[in-house]
């Protein structure tokens, strides 16, 4: 169910963008770790997130992240390779992507029908684990999708190609708060 549910998901799409700027690797690791918490917090906390802080806000600075994160991606300098950055300590990738992927999942849909599964089978631990696992395979096909673009296409394409992926998911994020 959760695999169906994240399947063309602005999350997977996010991915797809994260993984034409960034290695695969890196971006499976960080959203396999960020799907791993967040299915946690569905299972454990439920919806204290949204008692305490109304999600509108939360997805307001996702929206405007996002479409921030575009614009850098167009206007930011080439760096040579993201491996050799994060190894040379002058960023760190991992916390970029699993940082926006966190942000980009919170109160979506498979969170909450990961929070609904635990209700009506009262099996934590495997909705956890059943859970996880969808989002890990259906976001690592999306990650493979944007490095297979990221060798395909030249890297000029590929960056104005992610950066209309980050600012139309911000837009969308948006647009779903404060226009639909």
């Amino acid at each position: 169910m959760i695999a169906v549910a994240e399947l063309g998901d602005k999350t997977q799409l996010l991915t797809f963008g994260l993984a034409t700027k960034y290695s695969a690797r890196i971006v499976i690791a960080a959203v396999s770790c960020a799907s791993a918490l967040l299915m946690a917090l569905a299972v454990i906390f439920g919806g204290l997130l949204n008692r305490f802080v109304p999600i509108i806000y939360i997805q307001t600075i996702a929206g405007i992240l996002f479409i921030a994160f575009g614009f850098w991606t167009i206007l930011g300098k080439e760096e040579a390779d993201d491996d050799e950055a994060e190894a040379k300590g002058k960023r760190s990738p991992f916390w970029l992507v699993f940082t926006a992927f966190l942000l980009a999942e919170l109160g979506d849909k498979t969170q909450i029908a990961t929070l609904a599964l635990t209700a009506q089978y009262g099996s934590p631990f495997q909705v956890w684990v059943g859970a996880t696992l969808a989002m890990i395979a259906v976001n690592t096909l999306g990650a493979l999708a944007g490095k297979w673009t990221k060798d395909l296409i030249p890297q000029k394409n590929v960056k104005l190609v992610g950066a209309a992926i980050f600012i139309m998911f911000g837009l969308w994020t948006l647009g779903d708060l404060y226009v639909w």
